[in-house]
């Protein structure tokens, strides 16, 4: 899992250190906050939150690097036809207070984690779940029954988010981070959360004593803050931040591999103009030069797009053609749709989103269009829903799932977080087929079917994959990530 320091200075998803580490220890974590900050697994947003979420909580099913791998969950088992599933949960689990996790504890959390009035940032994932009628068959059993078959609902739904908290958890009782996970909540101040270690950790217990998270919300800010000693690990540095940390001796970048990369887009509304328009689409996607944004944006670390989530994960359609620069053919494009001007959405929700929205105002000039560039707040970007689903043209950076699982939740008429809107019954039709199919091949073949559909006809401009660079002080080893969230249960410092 682990992998020494490289001549760069790098590591990839762990550091390496003649030291050697040991338990105990303090480890301040600096990482993006929000305007509001909170512990409801439900509503989160910020990044702060979703690393302490990580470490008070347990899911049913993780997605770690491109695997799924079954955590508080024993066993999960479809029926025939895949509109049931039974899930047996591991014995002896125990939420922080003392109270064992039970399956009424998992029912609750997956009720909760479909309902959108309660979870609006996850909902989509469960929009099968027929959660009225999830039944308690025993203390570690749970039925769970679907709307309709869906072969995928561990890979698309359970291993993308499914987290468990106790029964009725509600209001004021989310602040108390009570979960299962190696840490439990020791303290929250307006400065940062503390952590401690959880001593009757289901799982092994943690090795570090305590995890400081601390808010800070630009990239470079927590470099600095690193290089003055203030934290010893900057989660989410710009490549430029990282290319200037190569021959510092007492820091280490780590890298997160494919499977903790970001896919960069510019992503265009389906249902809203000038992006209604197939060839206006086509255009934009035409008039990007990926590899000078790579270049640019990046520092040349980072791969090129191709207008599909999931590249180098499990699943991906790799018989894509790759998208080509052909500036002439998307000014005839954009010409004969008597498109001149667009505006384009950013926040700084990854580093160099906002320097790779200024690059495509120039690539843009040289086939006649013009964008203007409209900044936005990254602390309370994604909690803007109704703005999301209405702006015609924005910048999002996507976790890069496996293909499956991305275009499960944010694709399709009933894709909660949709928001490209590409749906309508041919392509409803397929994500259906595809998630219907029980065997394993013929699910592929109808994955690669529609990644192909979303290539030609759909609004992601993937224009480049971002790998996760985090920077850390030399001797903290032992990172490993769940979907570019580190999981701190192994980590030391030396």
């Amino acid at each position: 899992m682990l992998t020494g320091c490289s001549s760069d200075g790098t590591a990839d998803a762990g550091t390496g250190s003649d030291s050697t580490p040991t338990a105990g220890g303090r480890l301040r974590v600096g990482a993006a906050g929000a305007a509001t900050e909170t512990l409801n697994v439900l509503t989160a947003t910020a990044f702060t939150d979703y690393i302490s979420i990580h470490a008070l909580h347990d899911p049913l099913v993780s997605l770690t690097g491109d695997q799924i791998e079954l955590r508080l969950a024993e066993s999960i088992e479809p029926n025939a036809d895949a509109t049931e599933f039974t899930l047996r949960l591991r014995p002896d689990i125990a939420f922080h207070d003392g109270r064992p996790c039970t399956a009424d504890d998992v029912r609750y959390s997956l009720a909760s984690l479909a309902d959108p009035e309660q979870s609006p940032n996850f909902s989509q994932y469960y929009a099968d779940l027929d959660a009225a009628n999830l039944t308690v068959v025993d203390e570690r059993t749970l039925r769970i029954p679907l709307h309709r078959p869906r072969a995928d609902f561990i890979e698309g739904g359970l291993a993308t988010f499914s987290f468990i908290f106790p029964d009725g958890t509600s209001g004021d009782q989310w602040e108390s981070g009570i979960g299962t996970g190696p840490f439990r909540l020791s303290s929250g101040t307006a400065e940062g959360r503390v952590l401690e270690r959880n001593p009757d950790y289901w799982d092994g217990t943690a090795l570090l004593d305590e995890v400081e998270i601390i808010a800070i919300a630009d990239a470079e800010t927590r470099l600095n803050a690193l290089r003055g000693g203030e934290i010893d690990y900057a989660y989410a540095v710009s490549a430029a931040g990282a290319a200037g940390v190569e021959g510092d001796e007492s820091l280490t970048i780590v890298r997160g591999g494919a499977a903790n990369s970001q896919a960069l887009t510019f992503e265009m509304n389906l249902g809203l103009a000038p992006f209604d328009d197939a060839d206006v689409r086509l255009a934009m996607k035409l008039l990007v030069d990926r590899q000078a944004l790579i270049d640019t944006v990046l520092f040349g670390e980072g791969t090129v797009g191709n207008d599909v989530v999931g590249h180098d994960m499990v699943g991906f359609n790799a018989e894509l053609s790759q998208r080509e620069l052909d500036v002439e053919r998307a000014r005839t494009l954009l010409s004969d749709a008597g498109v001149s001007e667009v505006t384009l959405r950013v926040a700084e929700l990854a580093p160099g989103l906002t320097d790779a929205a200024n690059l495509l105002v120039e690539q843009a000039a040289q086939a006649g269009l013009t964008v203007t560039v409209e900044t936005a707040d990254p602390a309370t970007y994604f909690a803007d829903y109704e703005t999301l689903m209405s702006t015609p043209f924005q910048a999002i950076p996507w976790a890069n799932r496996p293909a499956a699982t991305h275009i499960a939740a944010f694709t399709g008429s009933t894709g909660g977080f949709n928001v490209t809107g590409v749906g309508g019954q041919e392509y409803d039709d397929l994500l259906t087929r595809m998630q219907a199919t029980v065997d394993a091949d013929d699910r592929q073949t109808a994955l690669d079917e529609i990644q192909a559909y979303l290539w030609e006809h759909g609004g992601d401009l993937v224009w480049g994959y971002a790998e996760l660079l985090d920077a850390v002080v030399t001797g903290v080893d032992g990172l490993r990530y769940s979907q570019s969230i580190p999981l701190l249960d192994q980590v030391t410092m030396a």
